[in-house]
């Protein structure tokens, strides 16, 4: 083995840490809303502030932090999300009160970039030819640790506290650190006249922020003022010199299918993970750590798919490990909605679809970084993680909708078809995603460029 391969491995290593960490600090709070409510004497939305501050934050920050690190370097911006979620974590496990609590969460959330950032950092660093196992391996620790916190909180909480829910993320955020500063370059500002559009962000955030608070309240108020300012951002962003989001990009042919099948994906993913653990308490009278331990499969199923993602990315290229996840998980959701009497056929379910997961997910990193100027890798992963995120909220809200105004077990039905549905529409659109070139035999879409 070469230096420069156990130079990579380590640099590998570094950026898995970093996931890790920001897996784990979103995971860890979710088994706990209760117990935080009975602490801090608050109400159950009150309680829930918990979760929606920290998706608002990383919603609005990550494609501004995706830009700062195109512009100012991806080592800079990453190192400083790791240190706002150890700051933001510290901060929630010293809170007496929920304001307090909920401002460390808004800080935490900066740390929504790592992710996108780890991905466009393996290209920079990392050989073509270890790219594809390094997608995978960095998706896998991003599910496996959101897996891992949430059946790991209940212990937590019996053997410790629930401020360690907050002070090991912080800890473990911290060690990411030292691979980070010791293993990759500095790096460089993109150019001296390269600027932040500052006016492209404000606008970003406050649409942004406005659709999700509606999908998480339920309320419809916010949609017009979003959609008015969405339409403002868009046009800012087509005049700008220097635009926060180059549309051009987010046009590419690539680019624009793996977006639409992230949303899509994410519409079923994150809404799934709501509804399966509430059909298991509900169907199965299942406590929290039985829950946690069903859903454990969904860990073992990304495990288990590594090999197979590099034996099809090698041959097929990842449009086709996108194309396989996304039908391997819908089935999955299918199986589910028609066999679900058991525990054991749950768990065969849950174990397919964190398979399929696990194989969509590493594939749509790979082909947004892979397909656009290395300039803009920053900002384009941290949009298709946007895009996931804006999905996901929408599929749980959803979701949730229907549980709300049924009783039974058909609402479940209900759900996870649509969930299934959706994931059908993801497959439509991973298929429309351009073959490689050096599988399809034509030269790949040049890429946009400004004078």
């Amino acid at each position: 083995m070469t230096e420069n391969d156990l130079r990579g491995r380590a640099i590998l290593g570094g950026l898995c840490l970093a996931t890790a960490a920001y897996s784990v600090l979103q995971s860890l709070v979710v088994p706990a809303l209760g117990v935080f409510q009975h602490e801090l004497g608050t109400t159950p939305s009150g309680a829930a502030w918990l979760l929606t501050a920290f998706l608002l934050s990383a919603s609005i920050s990550t494609p501004v932090l995706g830009r700062l690190a195109d512009v100012f370097g991806k080592r800079r911006i990453l190192l400083a999300a790791l240190t706002a979620m150890s700051i933001g974590a510290l901060t929630s496990a010293a809170a007496n009160d929920l304001p307090v609590m909920v401002a460390g969460r808004v800080i935490q959330g900066l740390g929504g970039a790592v992710f996108p950032l780890c991905f466009a950092l393996v290209r920079d660093h990392l050989p073509p030819a270890n790219r594809p196992r390094a997608f995978v391996v960095i998706s896998t620790v991003m599910s496996v640790g959101g897996a891992l916190g949430t059946i790991t909180a209940g212990p937590i909480l019996g053997l410790l506290s629930s401020r360690w829910l907050f002070l090991i993320p912080a800890i473990v955020s911290a060690l990411a650190m030292i691979p980070v500063v010791l293993l990759l370059p500095p790096g460089k500002r993109a150019s001296r006249d390269a600027k932040i559009d500052w006016y492209g962000a404000a606008l970003l955030a406050t649409w942004l922020g406005l659709l999700l608070s509606a999908i998480s309240s339920g309320s419809p108020y916010p949609i017009p003022a979003a959609a008015a300012l969405a339409v403002v951002w868009w046009r800012s962003q087509r005049r700008a010199a220097q635009p926060l989001v180059d549309l051009r990009t987010l046009a590419l042919p690539t680019v624009r299918a793996t977006n639409a099948a992230t949303f899509l994906l994410g519409f079923g993913m994150f809404g799934s993970w709501m509804v399966i653990p509430l059909m298991v308490a509900d169907r199965f009278d299942a406590g929290p750590t039985l829950v946690g331990l069903v859903m454990l499969p969904t860990a073992l199923g990304n495990l288990l798919i590594m090999p197979v993602h590099r034996r099809l990315t090698a041959r097929q290229g990842p449009r086709a490990a996108l194309a396989v996840g996304i039908g391997t998980a819908g089935l999955s959701y299918l199986g589910l909605a028609l066999w679900h009497q058991t525990l054991l056929a749950v768990c065969l379910g849950i174990l397919v679809m964190g398979a399929g997961i696990g194989l969509a997910f590493a594939a749509v990193g790979a082909l947004v970084v892979e397909a656009v100027p290395s300039e803009q890798t920053g900002v384009s992963a941290a949009v298709n993680t946007v895009m996931r995120t804006v999905g996901g909220s929408l599929g749980a809200a959803v979701g949730g909708a229907i549980l709300t105004l049924s009783s039974g077990d058909s609402p479940y039905v209900t759900v996870l078809l649509l969930y299934a549905a959706a994931l059908a529409a993801a497959l439509l659109c991973a298929i429309q995603v351009p073959r490689p070139a050096s599988l399809s035999g034509h030269p790949s879409p040049a890429q946009p460029s400004r004078a």
